[in-house]
């Protein structure tokens, strides 16, 4: 069995599991480490071109680092509840016209 932790939380590979997975890639570690990092990347890329006026293939990592410290960002979790509310007072406005109808 293969055990992955990020963080406070954790799955398990079965060993069949990660058998499966080793023929596909020569360490589970690195290949994780990897699409982390790979998609931290993506990320940080897409909120300087989206909120700043720099272009960031033309930052240093560090540099990236500091822009994205000093922004007032929200969480996935805080957008989708944003999200969910709007929708829910759309729903609620229409039902409210069909009242009236």
């Amino acid at each position: 069995m293969l055990t992955i932790t990020i963080g406070s939380k954790s799955f398990t590979l079965t060993d069949e599991e990660e058998k499966a997975l080793l023929t596909d890639m020569e360490d589970v570690y690195k290949w994780v480490k990897n699409l982390v990092e790979n998609k931290v990347r993506q990320v940080m890329d897409r909120i300087i071109e989206e909120q700043t006026e720099y272009n960031p293939r033309r930052l240093t990592p560090e540099r990236k680092r500091e822009i994205i410290a000093k922004l007032k960002l929200k969480t996935a979790v805080e957008r989708n509840m944003e999200l969910e509310e709007e929708l829910r007072k759309e729903m609620e406005a229409m039902r409210n016209v069909e009242r009236i109808s």
